[in-house]
């Protein structure tokens, strides 16, 4: 009678301490799934922005070098460009939202720029080529201001991109005077990156 008691305990107690277990683990676990799923998600949005941003930029270059080319940069630049990450993004609410509505908001202003030099209506080609201009370069601005992530951007980039980034963002404009003791840590810490990238661009040269 002793020993069943004993082992009719030992059972409960792991009965027990494994429905506790299941109930740590079981939102750890499913932290860590949207956590990847974030992640996954975010560096694709990041990907595509950044080859959209090739096609525009390639497209303003060449119209500023080519008078000719002016006419046809929507056209041109919508054979390039896509939008599915963003799509496929939008229709996981949860995953989408989660990287935080600032984010998200400038991530779709960012598409609607691209969509515009598409879509848009222009006086004459010189007015749809400084649209797509402004549209290139609000990547840039993006990146000065933190409205997107700067090591994510530089992580997901190729070669040509990264070295594009590190020539021009110093030149690119902050929005705003830095108004907040973190504003000013924040930009100290650019200059001082910048730096280093100009120092190893005299090194590879």
């Amino acid at each position: 009678m002793a020993d069943q008691i004993g082992w009719a305990k030992i059972l409960a107690t792991a009965l027990i301490s494994s429905l506790f277990i299941a109930a740590i683990a079981e939102p750890i676990k499913a932290f860590i799934q949207r956590h990847l799923k974030r992640n996954v998600l975010r560096g694709a949005l990041y990907k595509e922005i950044v080859n959209n941003f090739r096609a525009l930029h390639g497209q303003v270059e060449v119209a500023k070098h080519d008078i000719q080319m002016k006419d046809g940069i929507g056209r041109r630049f919508a054979m390039s460009y896509k939008r599915l990450a963003l799509d496929l993004a939008q229709k996981d609410a949860a995953a989408y939202y989660s990287l935080g509505l600032d984010e998200v908001d400038w991530i779709e202003l960012l598409y609607r720029d691209f969509e515009h030099v598409i879509n848009g209506s222009f006086d004459n080609n010189d007015q749809h080529l400084g649209s797509a201009e402004i549209a290139a370069d609000s990547v840039l601005t993006n990146l000065k201001n933190r409205h997107l992530s700067k090591r994510l951007m530089f992580k997901v980039s190729p070669p040509w991109a990264k070295e594009y980034f590190r020539e021009n963002l110093p030149r690119a404009s902050y929005l705003f005077p830095a108004s907040t003791l973190g504003e000013k840590l924040h930009r100290r810490y650019d200059q001082l990156q910048y730096r280093l990238w100009q120092l190893g661009n005299k090194r590879r040269k």
